[in-house]
């Protein structure tokens, strides 16, 4: 078999992966469910991967990877803006978990609700975070209050993600509005009392 055949086979393997645990979720999924979905045997999926478990592994890291690079893009757009307050990033990081919980509740589920190592860590989620925290701290005019701000966005992001784990689970305040304004009262409380320190801020025009 060419390389380039191993790795085509390998991505085709990934991508049907991910549609079936978006499907059915991780509690059912099972390399012999997957194996009739692609039309081959079991034992021809362990010519790409070891086990079940490193299957989800690489699928989950894919479809994050692929999710978190998409918000990245859009938040890249964002802070392009220069009138845009950077702080606002977080916030529309916040709107886009949610829309990514939505469109993907199985995956979301792995990371965010079960917890499953090792998807608890996805670089690709680590990197978009800081990401918008590195654009922000650009901005920052005033660098002594950096290590009390990095402290509220903190606590801004376990609440942002505590809100969309609400929703996905059916707790409390579970329909869109009730989230945005919760996740802009978070934000009223934690992060727009830093706004004075960012030119682009409406507390500094």
């Amino acid at each position: 078999m060419s390389r380039e055949r191993f790795f085509e086979d390998e991505h085709r393997i990934v991508d049907a992966a991910i549609s079936l645990i978006c499907e059915i979720g991780y509690d059912k999924f099972s390399t012999r469910r997957l194996a009739a979905r692609l039309g081959v045997s079991p034992m021809t999926l362990y010519n790409y991967f070891s086990n079940k478990e490193e299957i989800v592994q690489v699928s989950v890291s894919t479809a994050y990877e692929k999710a978190f690079e998409a918000i990245q893009n859009d938040l890249r757009d964002y802070f392009e803006r220069e009138s845009a307050c950077p702080l606002l990033g977080f916030v529309e990081m916040g709107r886009k978990l949610l829309a990514f919980s939505k469109q993907y509740p199985q995956m979301y589920s792995l990371v965010f609700v079960m917890g499953f190592a090792p998807y608890c860590e996805q670089s690709s989620i680590v990197e978009c975070y800081n990401y918008t925290s590195q654009r922000v701290l650009e901005r920052l005019v005033d660098r002594d209050v950096e290590k009390e701000l990095h402290q509220h966005i903190y606590l801004f992001q376990v609440l942002a993600a505590a809100l969309v784990r609400n929703i996905y689970t059916g707790g409390n305040s579970t329909d869109d509005d009730a989230f945005e304004s919760n996740l802009l009262l978070s934000y009223e409380r934690l992060l727009k009392p830093f706004e004075r320190y960012f030119a682009a801020c409406p507390d500094t025009q």
